[in-house]
């Protein structure tokens, strides 16, 4: 394994450091980008990426929100292939957080601040592995690019803008904090809302109208009972069965007036293989059969997302892996229930795993922070995978 000089660990740290210190809080894609947040770090990274000789490309999909794509002109042999190498920019909200969001608080072996694990950390750690391999001209044959997306915090609008672009690789390592393992499948969110339509009359004569809050409350019994039969039917060998819950109910209007609508927003994951249209299909016909009827209820909105499914054979899996083996002892891909730029890539056809320093659970907390041994860890991961195929295909 490659270790990382006591400077190579400064000069990580201090990448961290300044991206930290960047807002870059991602905004609701419904409202005004006003402050441009995701403008201003991609405009840092790109500086950077141009710093270490990268030639950058920006592919803006809404104004303000600029996808990066990087790589050395002179790098890669023809007909080896290609490698993506890509973390995501934006952040979620500061709000309620007990540490400096924007300013890296270095202390017992961790650091502190919005977007130190998720994923700026992967990001420092990508980009100094790319500088050293680079620097040491120790990079694989095939042509190698780094990417920095925008708004996947939001439902990773960046990276399928992206593939509508056309941009594709063979493989990708995509940075999210992993504990330093390697990922290889998520499931797929679907998101539905679901209305039930009553007959609003005087609450003092209930039997007079229909209640949809009553309606709504026999959905929640079908979708935490009849329907869990059905989506635990298909069982993943890394990710288990999928999951549907009910996350939230809002109905009423005034306190002595039968409801007429109630809405309900549900959450499902769904494991690969589970094709949606079926599922939506199947939910309706069921939900129906269990109230007796599908005059009463309507799915008024539904969001979908892709899964990720690298087969373990996979040689940027099998690879990264045996590097994780080394360093950590892991011995097989893991699956997590959280969906990243990964889903969008897969479903693009691309072979990508996740991978980065931080562990999910830091991830969108109140204190926010990333060990500095996983820093270390999974930047020299990175960086002895690059290094030990020096003009030799990963692939």
């Amino acid at each position: 394994m490659r270790r990382l000089t006591t400077g190579e660990q400064q000069q990580l740290r201090d990448l961290l450091a300044k991206l930290v210190s960047i807002d870059s809080v991602n905004r609701n894609l419904e409202e005004a980008n006003r402050d441009r947040a995701e403008e201003r770090i991609a405009a840092f990274v790109a500086e950077h990426m141009r710093s270490l000789g990268m030639a950058v490309e920006v592919r803006e999909f809404q104004p303000g929100r600029p996808n990066l794509i990087g790589h050395w002109p002179d790098q890669g042999d023809a007909g080896a292939g290609s490698l993506m190498i890509s973390a995501h920019m934006d952040t979620v909200t500061v709000e309620g957080m007990t540490v400096e969001p924007f300013e890296v608080a270095f202390r017992d072996g961790r650091a502190y601040g919005r977007g130190a694990c998720d994923t700026k950390g992967s990001l420092a750690t990508f980009l100094t592995a790319l500088a050293i391999a680079r620097r040491e001209d120790a990079l694989p044959a095939e042509r190698v690019y780094f990417v920095a997306t925008v708004s996947e915090e939001t439902g990773c609008q960046g990276a399928t803008a992206l593939m509508q672009t056309g941009f594709r690789t063979d493989a990708a390592i995509v940075g999210e904090p992993t504990c330093c393992q390697v990922v290889a499948s998520h499931k797929g969110p679907l998101w539905l809302t679901v209305e039930t339509r009553g007959k609003p009359c005087h609450a003092s004569y209930p039997e007079l109208g229909v209640n949809a809050i009553d309606m709504m409350a026999r959905v929640v019994q079908f979708v935490h009972g009849p329907w869990q039969e059905r989506i635990r039917r298909t069982r993943h060998p890394l990710l288990g069965t999928s999951t549907m819950s009910v996350t939230i109910i809002e109905g009423g209007s005034k306190v002595n007036i039968i409801p007429a609508v109630c809405r309900a927003q549900i959450d499902g994951r769904f494991v690969p293989g589970e094709a949606t249209d079926v599922v939506v299909a199947d939910f309706s016909r069921m939900l129906a059969e269990h109230l007796g009827s599908a005059d009463g209820f309507a799915i008024v909105r539904q969001e979908t997302y892709p899964p990720l499914n690298c087969p373990p054979d996979r040689p940027i899996c099998c690879k990264l892996l045996d590097l994780c083996r080394q360093a950590s002892g892991q011995t097989a891909p893991l699956g997590v229930n959280y969906f990243a730029d990964t889903g969008p890539f897969d479903q693009a056809g691309i072979d990508a795993v996740l991978f980065g320093p931080g562990d999910i659970a830091q991830a969108h907390t109140a204190d926010e922070f990333v060990d500095l041994d996983q820093l270390d860890r999974a930047t020299e991961i990175l960086l002895t995978l690059l290094t030990d195929h020096a003009g030799r295909p990963i692939l």
